[in-house]
């Protein structure tokens, strides 16, 4: 390319070196930071990297951005950071467009006023894009069906890696067209477009949140009263469970049974009742509600490996239902575990840093897997950290290889090496 045209679209992409307060990934910035304002800027920052081989790695807050394998190639970061603010937004609808670049607790604090949120607490959660959030595929502790990010998204305007703008959805609750593509962006994490505009639907703050802390002796008593739960009509918001060494440092006793339900007044407190009656003769706590909301706040915030004093490792542990709970009796002997049965997903902290191995293996065993989120980059650089490459690998790669030729969008960094 002439470099009068290269200029000028670095220019239009408000190319600049790092700075300090842009993230690292395992300690590495590339030489260079694009922050397009536009769709338009974004998709000719694209094209350019495309046809100069230049390896690009999206981000929005960038709070999630370790989560991945070492870059193969890192020549500059795409930011979202000039592509903010709501578009448009209908209450009566439940609707609501916005741009990737939004932080996640500007567009709760707009919602708020209309008794609207959106019921997503992801690690780190102040400095979160909605983008972000998107790309991750991480809702934080809500992990039912209608709060995941994948649930909420209507529709997107992305700019793929040639520079081609795509579109599909829309902002109407019932439109299906282009679902396909959308389920492919959500949990990608910049391996196969940049995302720029989304449409999202929104919901009703509840008008009571009450939590029910359990103490159980041992992990058989958590197995039954799960069971029982299983068993009832009772549909808690967010269930987890908290070995004891965790519960312990929350100032519970043995292992913690954690029930958030969520609603109007009236169901909320015949559900908390009847949770009681179900576990009647366990040892039960209901916490204030500040002291609930700094209880969830904590469990928000464990995957985050920014957190002062905290192991650097962090392991997410993938596996069925049913056997999350065995999973975290396992990994409990390397640190602290929170599970969250209904979703068959684990965080840990392990204090041992060669602790991987192990968890991977013990996950295997019960048909699950491990995805080293964090750790120090000489073990990263020696494995792929998304453990086990899943059944579906040859179709990801293929559909990674129809949508980025050139691989250079996050290279390397997904499942499999993608």
């Amino acid at each position: 390319m002439m470099l009068g045209k290269a200029r000028e679209v670095l220019e239009e992409a408000n190319a600049r070196p790092p700075r300090a307060e842009d993230p690292e990934i395992d300690g590495m910035k590339p030489p260079l930071v694009l922050e397009p304002t536009s769709v338009e800027a974004a998709a000719k920052t694209l094209s350019f990297c495309s046809r100069e081989r230049l390896a690009v790695i999206p981000y929005g807050g960038g709070t999630r951005l370790h989560v991945g394998n070492l870059p193969a190639r890192l020549d500059c970061y795409l930011s979202s950071a000039r592509l903010t603010g709501v578009e448009d937004y209908e209450p009566a609808d439940s609707t609501v467009t916005v741009h990737t670049g939004t932080r996640l607790r500007d567009l709760q604090a707009l919602l708020a006023k209309e008794r609207q949120f959106m019921p997503w607490d992801p690690p780190c959660v102040d400095g979160a894009s909605v983008g972000g959030v998107l790309a991750s595929g991480e809702p934080g502790f809500r992990r039912q069906p209608g709060a995941r990010p994948r649930d909420l998204l209507l529709g997107f305007d992305a700019v793929l890696a040639d520079g081609t703008v795509v579109s599909a959805g829309g902002r109407v609750v019932k439109n299906v067209a282009g679902y396909e593509l959308m389920k492919l962006l959500v949990g990608s994490r910049g391996t196969l477009a940049f995302l720029t505009r989304v449409h999202l639907r929104v919901r009703p703050i509840p008008e009571t949140t009450v939590t029910l802390a359990v103490s159980l002796q041992d992990v058989s008593s958590v197995f039954d009263a799960l069971s029982l739960h299983r068993r009832s009509s009772l549909q808690p918001e967010v269930i987890a469970v908290l070995e004891p060494s965790l519960a312990a440092s929350l100032s519970f006793r043995g292992w913690l049974l954690l029930l958030r339900y969520e609603g109007i007044d009236e169901e909320v407190s015949d559900h908390c009742g009847k949770s009681e009656d179900l576990l009647r003769g366990n040892e039960f706590v209901r916490p204030t509600h500040g002291e609930s909301e700094s209880l969830w706040d904590c469990l928000r915030d464990f995957p985050s490996s920014t957190l002062s004093g905290k192991s650097p490792i962090v392991v997410l542990g993938q596996v069925l239902p049913s056997r999350t709970v065995r999973l975290a009796e396992q990994w409990q002997r390397k640190g602290p575990v929170v599970a969250y049965p209904d979703a068959g997903l684990l965080y840990a902290r392990p204090e041992d840093p060669e602790a991987y191995p192990y968890m991977l293996s013990t996950a295997q065993q019960l048909a699950g897997n491990a995805v080293l989120e964090a750790a120090p980059q000489e073990i990263k650089a020696r494995l792929d950290v998304f453990g086990e490459r899943p059944g579906g690998f040859e179709l990801m790669k293929k559909i990674k290889e129809r949508l980025d030729p050139n691989e250079i969008l996050s290279p390397g960094r997904f499942v499999g090496r993608l």
